[in-house]
């Protein structure tokens, strides 16, 4: 199971040499141009209105007269602790926005996503699947990211749910960020080896079966770009990358142990 989880990490280190290659950079640059205008936006509101919000926090106590000597100690943890909790919210929100609004822009430039990845795999290996229009890569694309979006709102809203149940038991509710940890990562993984079994023909519920047969690889894979997905600025370039590393994941462990068996 380790060396899955490896191989399945690795395979983002691998997709960012894919991605360095002259010739796909003519197919990364409208998802790439896309994504750092629609998370700049996104960051930018989230940073704005948490910064208000924040900012607005009383921190200066008043003591009762016997406590005067330490009120100058208190106000000053509790700014500090504001401005702790400012950080801390911003990464949290920044997190959440990693693994919601990627789903969002993907649903935005499927269509050009879809050719990336189709350009990615012919750097690997020669496909067998027919060639398609831009056209048809749309309509495929846009279709195939909605039935994803509606699997993840539709686990999203459970996932809330468990969440505010756990939020009122000591102790375990310390569970509820590795849960949307792992559910992030699972989805994000989804989203990148899609693209393609997509085109490769492959239903969803298909890729759903593939990916769960090679659970701890598609964890690996997951965990990595859910972390870069969360962290400013490179967030804004892990579209191109996270797609190149889905295609290696494709080829490598899907078709690879396909082609041994």
């Amino acid at each position: 199971m380790l060396k899955e989880f490896r191989e399945g990490v690795g395979y983002v280190s691998e997709g960012y040499r894919l991605a360095r290659r002259p010739a796909l950079r003519p197919y990364m640059m409208v998802p790439l141009a896309l994504n750092i205008v629609l998370f700049s936006i996104s960051g930018w509101l989230v940073v704005h209105y948490a910064y208000g919000w924040i900012g607005g926090l009383e921190t200066v106590v008043d003591l009762w007269s016997w406590l005067d000597w330490a009120e100058g100690a208190v106000n000053s943890t509790l700014a500090v602790l504001k401005w702790v909790a400012f950080a801390a919210i911003i990464l949290f929100l920044l997190f959440i926005m990693g693994s919601s609004f990627t789903m969002v822009v993907h649903l935005l430039v499927s269509p050009f996503i879809g050719v990336l990845g189709e350009q990615a795999e012919k750097q690997l290996h020669t496909p067998n699947y027919p060639q398609h229009t831009l056209a048809q890569i749309a309509w495929r694309s846009i279709k195939r990211e909605i039935r994803k979006l509606t699997y993840w709102l539709l686990r999203a809203l459970g996932l809330v749910v468990l969440t505010l149940i756990l939020n009122f038991i000591p102790v375990v509710n310390l569970a509820v960020p590795v849960i949307w940890f792992l559910f992030g990562s699972w989805v994000l993984a989804l989203q990148y080896i899609d693209v393609p079994a997509d085109n490769n023909g492959k239903s969803f519920q298909d890729v759903l079966a593939l990916m769960q047969a090679n659970r701890a690889a598609v964890m690996g894979f997951g965990a990595v770009v859910m972390a870069l997905t969360s962290v400013p600025i490179v967030n804004l370039f892990i579209i191109p990358v996270a797609v190149c590393g889905g295609v290696v994941f494709w080829v490598r462990k899907i078709q690879g142990e396909a082609a041994a068996t």
